[in-house]
Formats: structure tokens, sequence, C-alpha cells
């Protein structure tokens, strides 16, 4: 695993987790620029993922274990912010999760969308809203089509955690 830094050292440590096979320059080269004028960017670029490393991606685990020892050693723990797109967002949950290092702000950003072109993402937004927001809110999909096929297995093995985990995503209980 490497570490970009730009920016200043002593400004805050903003740390950036790119997606599932993707390099942290397609994901963050455009905004390093705007950012490191007020922050010290830190791009992780996974093992595996890296052209100038002959490296292959561990585990989740072994991966965050990594860039907490990075946050440690270089950043003394603590770190302004963290965001993560698809695969990254999932670091950013482990790092808060863990609690091995000091993050106040961890935001968690899905490539489907944020990384998408702007007319793209509104027509995802647009088609994909009226299906799950049912779903969230109610915990069921409004096409009983989508209601059956989709929880046949799922919900009736594994109807007390799914209506937890549901219940609290409806009520914001993950924030």
């Amino acid at each position: 695993m490497k570490v970009y830094e730009f920016g200043k050292k002593s400004a805050p440590a903003l740390l950036l987790l790119p997606g599932t096979c993707c390099h942290w320059k397609g994901n963050f080269g455009r905004v390093i620029p705007l950012l490191e004028k007020d922050f010290r960017v830190l791009c992780v670029s996974y093992d595996g993922f890296d052209e100038t490393e002959n490296t292959e991606f561990p585990t989740m685990l072994e991966e965050t274990e990594k860039i907490e020892a990075y946050i440690k050693e270089h950043c003394s723990g603590h770190i302004h912010g963290a965001y993560g797109c698809s695969l990254g967002g999932s670091f950013v949950g482990l790092l808060a999760a863990r609690q091995n290092i000091h993050m106040d702000y961890g935001i968690l950003g899905s490539s489907d969308l944020d990384q998408s072109p702007v007319a793209a993402a509104k027509l995802q937004t647009a088609l994909l809203l009226p299906l799950l927001y049912p779903f969230i809110r109610d915990g069921k999909f409004k096409s009983r089509i989508l209601q059956k096929k989709s929880f046949k297995n799922a919900w009736g093995r594994r109807k007390p955690m799914c209506r937890r985990l549901w219940t609290c995503w409806a009520a914001g209980g993950l924030m």
C-alpha cells in the first residue's frame, strides 16, 4: 500500500480512499489541486492497485491495519476527515468502527452516483429512488415482483436481522 501526499504537512489531514479497481488519480486527480490549498491530502493506493508496486490486495482488515499504521506514524493517529467512495467507503466505516485512530469526519460515498457525470447520476437517481425509497421507509418494495424475488430466501431466513437493519436505516439509527 502506498499513500500519496499533497499540501502542507501542518494542514488538517484529509484521507481519500478510492473505489474497487480504481486508481487514486482516476477518482481524485481533479480535486486534489483544490483540496491541497487547505488540507494535507493523503490518497491511498491499495496493495494490488498501484502500478509502481508488484503487490496483491490482501484482505480488508489487513489493508485497514496498514492504513491505521500509516495514520499513527505520519499523522500522530489523528486525521481531520476521510472520504471513501465504493470500496473506500467500506474502509472509512472500518476505520471508524475499529477506533484505532481518531477521525473527526468520515464520509461514505458511492461510486455509482458520485463518480458519474451529472446527467447519468440524475437519471440513475430518478430511476432508483422510486424503487428503493419505499423499501427504506417501509421495509418492503412497492412492486410485488421485487418484493417476492428479492426477499424470498433472505428475508425469510434472516427476518429479525433484516428488520433491525432496515429499521435502523429508515430511522436514521446509523447516524
